[in-house]
């Protein structure tokens, strides 16, 4: 039930971006425009600045997540894996983007968390800019998928399986 209604309301905000940008998407999920994702650049832990417009060229898939989010850490295995496969193939490129509050969730939580656990994926430190400001996620986990010319393509709200992500960048393609 509260999946459904944090489903509606980022569907309901994504009407709403449409109707202001005068995109209109048709009831099968294709748009007369493509919304473009603005440029942004975070951090990531090891203070390395990665933007969004240095990635062009490139199918990148964005997974919103936090230390203290259930669902969060249960599909990191899966994203690694993929992760890894899409390192080989060049197919995309995944970031985690960790939604920071200084309290829940902190760089140094994060980073232990990750080490601990295996995950490679690189992390990028979101203190709301680009979760809150930018895609309004409503909820962890998120995964957007931004198509290589930068333009929105997909998102799941909640968790994500390889599967899900594989079919996510192949529409993206």
């Amino acid at each position: 039930m509260r999946r459904r209604l944090v489903q509606l309301v980022v569907l309901s905000l994504l009407a709403v971006m449409a109707v202001g940008t005068g995109v209109w998407a048709e009831e099968t999920g294709s748009s007369a425009e493509k919304i473009r994702v603005p440029d942004f650049a975070l951090l990531t832990a090891n203070n390395e600045t990665v933007r969004l417009s240095d990635l062009r060229g490139q199918v990148v898939v964005l997974n919103f997540w936090a230390t203290w989010c259930p669902y969060c850490v249960q599909e990191l295995p899966e994203l690694q894996e993929l992760h890894e496969e899409f390192s080989e193939t060049g197919e995309a490129v995944i970031y985690l983007v960790d939604q920071i509050d200084g309290q829940w969730e902190t760089p140094a939580k994060a980073a232990a968390y990750l080490e601990a656990n295996g995950i490679t994926i690189p992390n990028l430190l979101d203190f709301g800019t680009v979760g809150n400001g930018i895609f309004q996620v409503p909820g962890l986990p998120t995964t957007v998928v931004i198509d290589a010319e930068g333009y929105l393509s997909d998102y799941a709200i909640g968790m994500v399986t390889k599967d899900v992500v594989r079919k996510m960048v192949e529409g993206a393609k």
